[in-house]
């Protein structure tokens, strides 16, 4: 549905990550997205990361269309002229910060769809419209609809993770995409398919490892968020520690938001138990490097490793790529996809298929460059989207196609000339919820984190 106005969207963090690649993509995909808001705790946001001085909540307020700026997230919503006017918001605060801000924006969404349901029935059910002839139902739980992009880890404890997962599902009419910009690459799509058309079987086993160049991060004590157990703002300090920080949070919940994405399924590598050994950092004490063996309850085994001991850096001139190796084994084939991923032509998603007795048993495949795939997509190997260029990575398009979505169908039953446009009554196509992967993502880390610490298998919580 074509939106004629554009869609308004917040960005809530003003660091590094949101100066360098959130705000701009906004700004590019003008007009059809106006940066609505900007909120951060401090008026002068700093980043340990960045280069250059980042600009100040003024400053960047002028840049983006003189956008009125915060200190919250709840001072922004309570704003009348703002907070019921937002079709998204885009988090990217502390790790540890993103439960309370995620919540409260959730919880926003709820709320505006009870006072629409209220005012329904208060206006006696159901509103019907009948125009020459024809009836237009809707809804009772018409509202303009509130979308979250989410930064990861979509939370840090298990607890935060459960409840927020719980939440989000239900609130079915708001998108919550986490910016796993690699579960959003036309690959993962096809890997995605792959499974859930059967044509492994049923999966027994996977593999996976990722390793970067990232010791300057997690081995600098002024990078206190990547590496500190207690990352939090000023005046949260009754909150518990975490079991750990470093490579795990930062760089693991990638690789395992891509598996669970293409796995597809709820019930499939449930994971159960985690025994997991890590080495620390000699300056910060944070993790850098991990081998796990995860148990799940449908029998499938599951291995994971990482380590930050690849020399050089993404961000070095020239950039190192990481090392990237996902491997899930079916009984009736494997899918393999592996690579360095500043090098496409390093790797390809590849298909190998069981067919006993046969000339193609065991036959490499390649998805992405056969049929239509061929047409639509690059072939290679494409993890993370950093691409500071353009309108964003796969997860941002995600959430912008549905903030786009929810504006144009409020507009319309805003608007006087809706009384005689149809509604197309079928099944709405379902949002994005990544929710349960970050769920999962969060119970695994949390998991290799305490059996790190006790020596021994954990049940995961």
């Amino acid at each position: 549905m074509a939106t004629k106005t554009p869609s308004r969207v917040a960005v809530i963090g003003c660091g590094w990550w949101s100066q360098g690649w959130h705000l701009p993509h906004l700004a590019a995909n003008a007009p059809h997205v106006v940066i609505a808001a900007i909120v951060d705790p401090s008026p002068l946001p700093i980043s340990t990361l960045s280069s250059s001085p980042l600009l100040s909540l003024v400053e960047l307020s002028k840049k983006y269309n003189n956008c009125p700026h915060y200190n919250s997230v709840e001072e922004m919503l309570a704003d009348p002229e703002v907070g019921p006017t937002l079709d998204g918001a885009i988090v990217a605060t502390s790790h540890a910060s993103h439960f309370q801000v995620g919540m409260a924006l959730l919880k926003e969404g709820v709320h505006r769809r009870s006072m629409a349901e209220a005012i329904e029935k208060e206006q006696g059910g159901s509103d019907s419209v009948v125009d020459a002839g024809k009836k237009r139902s809707r809804p009772q739980s018409i509202h303009r609809a509130l979308h979250i992009l989410m930064e990861k880890p979509m939370t840090c404890s298990v607890d935060e993770a459960l409840e927020m997962s719980k939440t989000s599902m239900t609130y079915p009419e708001g998108a919550f995409v986490i910016n796993h910009t690699a579960s959003y690459r036309p690959q993962t799509f096809v890997a995605k398919e792959i499974i859930s058309s059967g044509q492994l079987g049923e999966i027994r086993h996977i593999t996976a490892q990722m390793n970067g160049g990232l010791m300057w991060l997690f081995d600098d004590k002024k990078n206190e968020s990547w590496v500190s157990k207690t990352p939090w703002q000023k005046g949260e300090d009754n909150k518990t520690p975490m079991n750990g920080n470093g490579y795990a949070w930062g760089q693991l919940a990638h690789i395992l938001a891509w598996i669970y994405k293409v796995l597809g399924a709820d019930d499939v590598a449930v994971p159960k138990k985690v025994f997991c050994t890590m080495t620390h950092a000699p300056n910060t004490g944070a993790d850098i490097s991990l081998a796990a063996v995860i148990t799940c309850s449908d029998g499938i085994t599951f291995s994971i490793s990482g380590t930050a001991l690849l020399p050089g850096s993404q961000y070095a001139d020239p950039p190192i790529g990481k090392r990237i190796n996902v491997e899930i084994f079916g009984m009736e084939g494997c899918l393999l996809w592996g690579g360095d991923d500043r090098i496409p032509e390093t790797g390809k998603l590849e298909l190998r298929r069981s067919a006993p007795g046969k000339k193609e048993d065991g036959q490499s495949e390649f998805p992405c460059s056969q049929g239509d795939a061929a047409n639509e997509l690059k072939d290679g190997f494409y993890f993370e989207d950093g691409d500071q260029d353009g309108k964003g990575p796969g997860s941002m398009k995600m959430f912008l196609d549905a903030c786009n979505s929810s504006a144009a169908k409020s507009l319309a039953f805003e608007s006087e000339e809706s009384t005689a446009t149809l509604v197309d009554e079928s099944e709405p196509t379902p949002l994005a919820n990544d929710s349960l992967i970050g769920l999962r993502t969060v119970q695994i880390i949390d998991a290799m984190y305490k059996s790190s610490i006790s020596g021994n298998a954990v049940d995961v919580q």
